[in-house]
């Protein structure tokens, strides 16, 4: 009984843990336009995130564009392109904007999001995947 209540209550600690301040609440950033490269929507992991994420190319930049997002705030999100959910391989593309709301990140030329094709939304401070999206 003792150790069962010692994993509700760790395990409650997991999940609500990445509740605390972190990305700004929301932001409504004026998203670059071009040319759609590939997209995926967002698909709930520990936390419910939702929202579609693409790469558009403008004039011969690229960005990944996160579109009517949302998830759960929290402590250190980061935005990740990884080669799938793990977190062996991946590309830190910096901190979380928002917690909701339309924003981008820009591309620099060696991210190839033809071999890193799953976008990450992680919190570092608790080593949870919030959510993810594949880009197709």
């Amino acid at each position: 009984m003792k150790l069962l209540l010692i994993f509700l209550l760790g395990s409650a600690l997991v999940f609500t843990a990445c509740k605390k301040d972190g990305a700004a609440a929301v932001l409504q950033e004026p998203v670059p336009t071009g040319t759609k490269l590939s997209m995926g929507s967002f698909t709930s992991n520990t936390h419910t995130t939702t929202g579609m994420v693409k790469v558009i190319d403008s004039a011969g930049q690229r960005y990944l564009v996160f579109q009517n997002f949302s998830t759960d705030n929290g402590p250190a999100l980061r935005v990740w392109l990884s080669k799938n959910t793990g977190v062996a391989d991946y590309i830190n593309l910096g901190n979380l904007k928002a917690a909701s709301g339309n924003f981008y990140y820009p591309l620099a030329s060696t991210h190839n999001t033809g071999v890193y094709t799953h976008v990450l939304v992680w919190c570092e401070a608790f080593s949870v995947l919030f959510g993810h999206a594949v880009l197709q």
